[in-house]
C-alpha cells in the first residue's frame, strides 16, 4: 500500500512538471508573439496577446514590462506607470526605477519623477552617459518645481516678459502682452507682491501707462525711478526710445524721454541699471556697433535742476560681449559683480542663450560664459534678473512653445546646478591643396532632434566655433560642391572656454574614383538589419548628395566590430548595407547607381581593442565607384 501511495506522488510530481512545463512554453510563444506584432507596429494585437499571458501568469514581470514599452510607444503613461510597478512589484531592479522617473517626468509630476531619479541613484553600476542624463533629469525636475513654487500669479498664458525683481526681493515688474485686435499688440507694465505660498496676482503699475511694445528692464535709483523702453511715441527719437518714470508723492508720475545721448535715431530698448557704478546698460542697433543689436552703457553723471539725466557719450561693450548677431536684455548685478545678457551670436544650444561675465568694480567684463542647460534650452531664453539678496533668479524663456514667453524662476540658495558646457572650433580645409575651405558646417546633436540643430558658416580661415554639452554625441557634417560628403563625429568630455577650444579638424576630399567616406550616424536595432528613426538626418545628407552629384555610382559598405561570430558579422554588414540600398532607392536614387557589400570585421579602421576603436570600426562607409 505505501509503494503505491509513493508512486502515486512520483506520477503526481512528473504530471504538474509536464503541465508547467507546457504552460512555460505557451507563455514564451505568446510573448515572442507579441514582439513580433509590436514590431509590425500591430500595437493593439501586441496588447492582446501580452495580456493572455497575463491571464495565464498574472505575475509575469517580463509581460508587465512588455506592456510598458507598448504603453510609452502610444504615448499612454498612466498605463506605462501601472505596468512599471507592477513589474516593480515582482522585484525592483534598477531599470525599472530609472523607467519610472522618467514616465513621471513625461507626465509632467515633476516630485515624483525626482524622488525615482533619487532612488536610482543608488544604483553603483549607472553607465556614464545615463549619469549624465540622470543628472541633467534630476536638475531639470528641481527646475520645474522651482519654477512652479515661485512664479504663482506671474503667468497667465497671454505672454510675460523681461522680468524685475526690486531690492529687498518682494515686488516683480515685468511685461503682460494682449491683443486689443488682430492687428495691435498692446503691452502693460505689471507689479506682483508675494504671498506666504506665492505671488499675488499681478496688478497694473499704472493705468496710464500703456504702450506699443513697451520693454522694462529694472529699478534704480533706490528703486525711484524706473528705466523702460516705449516704441512709436510723438517724443520719441528713434523706433523705440528709453524712457524713465520717478516716484514722488506715493506714486508714479509720467513717462520722460532719458535724452539725446542714450536715445538716438534708431532702435534703443532694454535699459539695466547699474547702480554701484551709475552705468546705465541698454541693446541698441544704432551705427558704430558690431552687428544688428549690440550692448551699450553710459555713464550716469546726475540729473539737471528739472530732474532730467545726465549721461557720458554711450560706449561700445566690445567683440567680447558684441557678435554679428543681436546681443540683448543686460543686466548688472552689483553686490556679486556679475553682468548677463542674452545673445543668438555667440556659440549656443540654439535661440537665445544666456551668457555671464564677471565684472570689475569700473564695470570692465571677462571669463565671459554660457550659463548652460537647464538655464539654457533649444528655445530663446532670455531677460535674466537676479535680485539683491541673492535668492530668487527670473528669466523668460519659450520652452513651453505653446504659450509664447513665459517667466520661470529658480531658488539659488537650494541650487540649481548648471551642466558644464565645452566649445569646438571646427577647422575645414581642402585635403589636397591644405587650404581652408569657406563652407556650411552643420552641428546635430545625436539622437538627432530637430530643436538639436546648429549650422555656421566658416570663416576666411576656414573655421567656426561652436558650444556643445559635454558627454553627449554630435555629428559635424559637410556637404559642398566639389567634395565628397562629410561627417566627422564628436563626444566631448573636458568643459573647456571660448579662448581654449576643443580643435576638430576634417579635410574635405574631392571626388574621385575609390574616395570613400565613413557614417556613424546610420543606426539600427541591436542584431538587427532594420534601420532606427534617427539615421534619417544622416540618410538624407547621403540622397541629398547622390542628387547633387548625378553621374556619381557608390557602393555602400557595411562594417562591424570584432565582437560575435566573424560569419554573422559578415551576414549582418550585408543586410545593413542592403538596407540604406533599400532607403536610396526609395528616396529617389537609380538603383543602377548603387550596390552594397558586407565587410564584417574585416577591414577595421582602429583596434577592436578598445571600446572606443569598437565604436569607430561600427560604420556605414560610402565608396565612390565611378
Amino acid at each position: 500500500m505505501k509503494f503505491f501511495k509513493i508512486l502515486f506522488v512520483i506520477v503526481l510530481m512528473f504530471g504538474n512538471s509536464a503541465i508547467f512545463a507546457q504552460s512555460n512554453k505557451k507563455v514564451e510563444d505568446l510573448l515572442v508573439d507579441a514582439k513580433k506584432q509590436f514590431s509590425n507596429k500591430n500595437y493593439s494585437a501586441a496588447i492582446k496577446t501580452a495580456n493572455q499571458i497575463l491571464a495565464v501568469d498574472a505575475v509575469n514581470k517580463d509581460a508587465h514590462l512588455f506592456l510598458a514599452d507598448v504603453y510609452e510607444k502610444l504615448d499612454s503613461t498612466d498605463l506605462e506607470i501601472f505596468h512599471l510597478n507592477k513589474a516593480g512589484e515582482l522585484g525592483r531592479e534598477w531599470e525599472v526605477v530609472f523607467r519610472l522617473g522618467e514616465a513621471y517626468f513625461k507626465k509632467g509630476d515633476f516630485p515624483e519623477a525626482l524622488r525615482y531619479y533619487n532612488i536610482y541613484t543608488d544604483y553603483k553600476f549607472i553607465p556614464v552617459k545615463q549619469q549624465f542624463l540622470l543628472a541633467c533629469k534630476m536638475a531639470n525636475c528641481k527646475f520645474e518645481m522651482y519654477s512652479i513654487n515661485n512664479s504663482g500669479q506671474l503667468n497667465s498664458g497671454k505672454g510675460e516678459y523681461w522680468p524685475t525683481v526690486s531690492a529687498d526681493g518682494k515686488r516683480v515688474v515685468f511685461n503682460r502682452t494682449s491683443k486689443e485686435s488682430v492687428t495691435q499688440t498692446n503691452t502693460e507694465v505689471y507689479m506682483a507682491l508675494p504671498d506666504s505660498v506665492m505671488w499675488q496676482i499681478a496688478r497694473p503699475v499704472n493705468d496710464s501707462i500703456v504702450f506699443d511694445n513697451v520693454g522694462i528692464q529694472r529699478l534704480g535709483e533706490g528703486e525711484r525711478i524706473l528705466f523702460f523702453t516705449v516704441c512709436n511715441r510723438p517724443d520719441g527719437m528713434g523706433d523705440c526710445d528709453i524712457y524713465f518714470l520717478k516716484f514722488e508723492d506715493g506714486k508714479w508720475g509720467n513717462p520722460v524721454n532719458a535724452g539725446d545721448l542714450v536715445n538716438s535715431g534708431q532702435w534703443e530698448g532694454q535699459p539695466t541699471f547699474s547702480t554701484e557704478s551709475r552705468f546705465l546698460y541698454f541693446s541698441s542697433d544704432r551705427n558704430g556697433g558690431n552687428g544688428n543689436k549690440d550692448i551699450w552703457r553710459a555713464e550716469l553723471t546726475g540729473f539737471s535742476d528739472i530732474g532730467q539725466p545726465q549721461w557720458k557719450t554711450p560706449e561700445n561693450l566690445g567683440s567680447m560681449v558684441n557678435t554679428s548677431g543681436n546681443e540683448i536684455s543686460p543686466f548688472m548685478y552689483d553686490d556679486k559683480h556679475y553682468f548677463f545678457f542674452a545673445s543668438d551670436g555667440h556659440p549656443g544650444m540654439g535661440g537665445m542663450d544666456l551668457f555671464a561675465a564677471d565684472a570689475d568694480k569700473q564695470g570692465n567684463l571677462l571669463n565671459m560664459k554660457n550659463l548652460g542647460y537647464p538655464i539654457n534650452t533649444h528655445y530663446d531664453d532670455d531677460a535674466l534678473t537676479l535680485n539683491y539678496i541673492c535668492d530668487t533668479t527670473y528669466f523668460s524663456s519659450s520652452r513651453q512653445t505653446e504659450k509664447g514667453m513665459e517667466i520661470f524662476a529658480f531658488n539659488i540658495d537650494r541650487g540649481l546646478a548648471t551642466t558644464p558646457v565645452a566649445y569646438v572650433r571646427v577647422k575645414v580645409k581642402d585635403m589636397v591643396t591644405k587650404k581652408p575651405v569657406k563652407v556650411e558646417v552643420k552641428l546635430e546633436s545625436q539622437p538627432f532632434k530637430a530643436s538639436r540643430f546648429q549650422s555656421q558658416a566658416t570663416d576666411e580661415k576656414g573655421e567656426a566655433l561652436f558650444f556643445v554639452m559635454l558627454n553627449r554625441n554630435y555629428a559635424f557634417t559637410v556637404a559642398e560642391p566639389g567634395y565628397l560628403y562629410t561627417s566627422k563625429f564628436i563626444n566631448q568630455n573636458i568643459a573647456n572656454s571660448i579662448s581654449e577650444p576643443e580643435i576638430l579638424e576634417s579635410e574635405l576630399q574631392p571626388i574621385e574614383i575609390g574616395a570613400e567616406v565613413q557614417l556613424y550616424n546610420i543606426y539600427f536595432e541591436t542584431d538587427s538589419f532594420r534601420i532606427l528613426p534617427q539615421s534619417e538626418p544622416e540618410l538624407q545628407n547621403v540622397v541629398t548628395f547622390l542628387k547633387n552629384n548625378t553621374k556619381l555610382k557608390i557602393e555602400i559598405q557595411g562594417h562591424t566590430d570584432s565582437s560575435g561570430n566573424s560569419e554573422n558579422n559578415k551576414l549582418l554588414s550585408e543586410n545593413r548595407a542592403k538596407s540604406v540600398v533599400d532607403y536610396l532607392v526609395k528616396n529617389g536614387i537609380a538603383v543602377n547607381r548603387l550596390t552594397f557589400r558586407g565587410y564584417g570585421d574585416k577591414v577595421p579602421i582602429a583596434s577592436n581593442e578598445t571600446p572606443e576603436g569598437r565604436m569607430l570600426n561600427r560604420r556605414t562607409t560610402v565608396k565612390i565607384l565611378e
